[in-house]
């Protein structure tokens, strides 16, 4: 497609990024864009993915697309002034308002469970990149979350070849990867991305996360070792979304809970918090 001219362009020094992401006006609309434009080969092929599934997505909580250049692998996103969930949790932010932290995660938890349910485009959605850092929180709406990158996310029973033909060290996403994706099976897409929001929540509760360590330590902990209860921590965490938390943590994903589950029991507990 033809993309409008580009008026104004501001490279973002986002340290977690692998794309190159610019904030950019278009020259007939003052309203500032996100630009992601691929650093590497691999890179063309995942923003192009995330292009191809954000077309069949319009959910309020997850980032929206604007436009494609397929010619120049240009993706435009909507831009949003925020702080991610990770950047959170480093600042103590999680910690200081228990509230607001089930808030988000509430948030989260609906999220999925409506790309998981399908109901966004009549097929379920995996995101297969659910982590801390995917989670941004609006500046002007502190107790909203959006959802971003989708480069990794596929349509349930049909899982990409080029993600299982990337040949790289999850060293990003390692501590959200479940047990099954370190055997290099991505059949349990749903499970997967519940796993990674019992590591979301934990790190949120405790801020630390449940398996650290170098790579081969912490593929370790996820295949054999229970973390620790955020209880014994020292964290204060509700009892009835404690429970669901840890069960997220289940190393076969036929014990974790779906999505759907995990959203209703945040759903219920949140009126403790009122």
């Amino acid at each position: 497609m033809r993309i409008p001219a580009i008026s104004k362009r501001e490279p973002l020094a986002i340290a977690t990024a692998i794309s190159k992401l610019s904030k950019v006006e278009f020259a007939r609309s003052p309203f500032p864009a996100l630009l992601k434009e691929p650093a590497n080969f691999w890179d063309e092929i995942f923003i192009a993915n995330e292009a191809y599934i954000l077309e069949e997505i319009t959910h309020p909580r997850i980032r929206q697309k604007l436009a494609y250049d397929a010619t120049s692998h240009q993706l435009f996103l909507e831009y949003v002034e925020g702080t991610t969930l990770q950047d959170l949790v480093k600042s103590g932010e999680t910690l200081k308002d228990p509230a607001r932290t089930h808030h988000l995660l509430q948030s989260v938890a609906e999220t999925v469970a409506d790309m998981h349910a399908g109901i966004l485009c009549d097929r379920p959605i995996v995101h297969n990149d659910l982590k801390s850092m995917n989670v941004l929180v609006p500046d002007d709406a502190p107790r909203e979350i959006i959802l971003i990158d989708f480069s990794h996310s596929y349509f349930e029973h049909h899982l990409p070849p080029f993600i299982l033909d990337k040949k790289q060290n999850p060293v990003g996403t390692a501590r959200y990867l479940a047990p099954e994706k370190w055997d290099g099976d991505f059949t349990h897409g749903l499970k997967s991305d519940v796993f990674a929001f019992g590591v979301m929540a934990y790190y949120a509760y405790t801020g630390r996360h449940p398996f650290e360590g170098e790579l081969a330590e912490i593929e370790q902990q996820i295949r054999e070792a229970t973390p620790p209860s955020p209880i014994e921590l020292g964290v204060n965490v509700l009892r009835n979304t404690l429970a669901t938390m840890m069960s997220c943590l289940a190393k076969k994903p036929a014990q974790r809970p779906s999505m759907e589950h995990v959203a209703k029991s945040y759903a219920d507990a949140a009126s403790l918090y009122e």
